[in-house]
């Protein structure tokens, strides 16, 4: 079976600010803990803070995400106002949320095919409105195994970015399914490694640094796929 691994639909403003601003460029970064930036001795590792080694000298990486925050809490408690005020002409606003939507509380729950997509429009509306180019991303899998293949974990939210990627006309890359592929494809043991499980037996959401890596090379070739100037400046590592 194929996978879909991202969805190259882009509007008519998008496309004319492509053309035209293909040397732009900071790419930033909003989302959730599987993206931001941790320091030892916290074992964790974002892949957006490492996704900078994928990319050509010229291109800046300006990674906001924060640990815990979902679409509702990140946009509510301020945290993009300063992204979308630094936001230039031809930037890229990567959005990854979905881990922490998916949770009970009141401050970061939103529904998937509801709030859930009125966050992620916003940040798309803003980021285009400031002359950006956002491009959406399903969340990464976690390393939940059930038997010898990956238990699935974000229920309808990863179909509900690709279906606001169709509708809002901008790039999508399906992590969901690159992640799962891959781990998959490695198996529980390979897999492992890539988690802070494999540290704590517990938290199978959270990368290692090996495992951030990983992933970022998986967002990575989700930009090749993408018919963007962004991935003419890209490297794709083994």
């Amino acid at each position: 079976m194929k996978i879909c691994s991202c969805i190259a639909v882009v509007s008519a403003a998008v496309l004319s600010l492509t053309a035209n601003l293909a040397a732009a460029e900071t790419v930033f970064l909003v989302g959730d803990s599987t993206v931001s930036t941790f320091s030892p001795p916290d074992p964790r590792n974002g892949w957006g803070q490492v996704i900078g080694r994928n990319f050509s000298a010229d291109v800046s990486v300006s990674n906001f995400a924060i640990s815990g925050r979902s679409s509702k809490s990140f946009y509510e408690e301020g945290a993009w106002k300063p992204v979308v005020a630094a936001i230039k002409p031809g930037d890229y606003v990567f959005i990854q949320f979905g881990h922490n939507d998916e949770k009970k509380d009141i401050d970061r729950h939103t529904d998937p095919y509801g709030s859930y997509q009125e966050y992620l429009s916003r940040y798309i509306d803003e980021t285009v409105k400031a002359g950006g180019i956002p491009v959406l991303i399903t969340p990464v899998s976690r390393g939940k195994f059930s038997g010898p293949r990956l238990a699935r974990t974000h229920d309808r939210y990863p179909d509900a970015v690709i279906e606001l990627g169709k509708t809002k006309k901008v790039p999508v890359i399906d992590l969901t399914a690159l992640s799962e592929a891959h781990f998959n494809k490695l198996g529980y043991s390979e897999t492992l490694p890539l988690f802070i499980a494999s540290i704590d037996n517990k938290d199978d959401t959270h990368f290692t640094p090996a495992g951030a890596l990983v992933v970022a090379n998986l967002v990575a070739q989700g930009i090749k796929a993408l018919d963007i100037p962004l991935a003419r400046k890209l490297k794709v590592q083994d």
